[in-house]
């Protein structure tokens, strides 16, 4: 499982031990980061690398990249940026399970009344509670645990056999092609 975390690097003094408490939560549950920028951005800053000097396009072009390629988004949201709020609109944009974190108990139920059902937001206070929110978003959003959905279009004939089908069977349109597509599969895994 991909994972996009992001959070604001202007306040990273502050967040760092909370940021990497949830990567350390990602790697415990088999999740990989689509960019692992947190130690990075920290040796930048001790370093006295200053924002003027940081090409922030890159950064914008690699955050969503990230995102396109994330399966899941992680967002710590305490001290709100722009660029936090934009990220949470295009990984919605792109249907990514986002998680927005925030110490600040005001931003605890929307984000300024961003409502979607891809977005949970939480409040918490310390990195313990860290471990259970970002593990139960990653549990409810793994793929292996949920069915998967998808739209497919036929032509009026396949309806018609389908339609068929389902009426001699008992069976809906799905549990058909479902039990068609694991036949195959055997046929294939048998050979």
């Amino acid at each position: 499982m991909i994972i996009h975390l992001t959070g604001t690097a202007q306040d990273l003094k502050e967040d760092i031990p909370f940021l990497r408490r949830i990567v350390k939560i990602v790697n415990e549950n088999d999740g990989v980061l689509a960019r692992d920028w947190v130690e990075t951005e920290r040796h930048r800053l001790e370093q006295g690398v200053s924002n003027q000097d940081v090409d922030w396009q890159e950064v914008v072009d690699s955050n969503l990249e990230a995102i396109n390629r994330a399966d899941l988004v992680i967002i710590e949201a305490t001290h709100n940026r722009f660029l936090q709020g934009y990220q949470i609109a295009m990984a919605l944009q792109y249907k990514r399970p986002t998680l927005m974190l925030t110490r600040d108990p005001e931003d605890s139920h929307s984000y300024f009344g961003v409502k979607d059902r891809l977005l949970t937001t939480v409040h918490y206070q310390t990195e313990e509670d860290l471990d259970k929110i970002v593990k139960d978003f990653i549990r409810a959003n793994t793929v292996s645990t949920k069915d998967l959905r998808f739209n497919m279009f036929i032509d009026r004939a396949i309806y018609n056999h389908l339609r068929t089908l389902s009426y001699e069977t008992g069976k809906n349109r799905s549990e058909i092609i479902r039990e068609l597509i694991y036949r195959d599969i055997k046929k294939h895994d048998d050979n």
